[in-house]
């Protein structure tokens, strides 16, 4: 193999991570948060340190992403996304978007409402430790009331 047979086939992860994001409308952590995979595992293939897509992580998008060619993945060449394909959700992907969405919505509630919950009970806690506080220190002034007293009775007895 001569040297530009060599450079026609060196395969360049990062123009075909990029290509891919831009082909899918995704972010390099979004597209490692739709995979379920750590980002730097996507970043790696950006900045030069992993030079190609192996075949788990070519399997890994194509399962996510039925779009993406997995041709293009492993050599470059072609088009991201497989002919006729594009991004747009299924009517079922849609279904569970807006489930999740409510979903999310009850639990943000739910959040609010123990939020607001714990707020009163640390108010009424605080107003607590004042009274505490304050019966302390009336105890205190009790003490030191009668133990003069009591000195002063001592005094007197003698």
């Amino acid at each position: 193999m001569n040297d530009s047979e060599k450079v026609e086939n060196n395969i360049n992860a990062k123009e075909i991570r990029d290509r891919l994001l831009k082909a899918l409308h995704l972010g390099p952590g979004e597209l490692a948060t739709a995979l379920g995979i750590n980002y730097q595992r996507v970043y790696d293939l950006g900045s030069g340190r992993t030079k190609k897509f192996n075949p788990g992580m070519v399997n890994l998008i194509v399962s996510k992403f039925p779009q993406v060619n997995a041709t293009f993945l492993y050599t470059g060449k072609g088009e991201p996304l497989k002919v006729g394909a594009s991004v747009t959700a299924s009517p079922s992907d849609v279904s569970e978007i807006i489930s999740m969405s409510r979903q999310l919505i009850e639990m943000m509630e739910k959040l609010t409402t123990r939020s607001e919950t714990l707020d009163q009970r640390t108010l009424r806690l605080e107003v607590r430790e004042r009274e505490l506080n304050d019966r302390e220190r009336s105890l205190i002034e009790r003490e030191k009331a009668l133990a003069k007293r009591e000195s002063e009775l001592a005094e007197h007895s003698i």
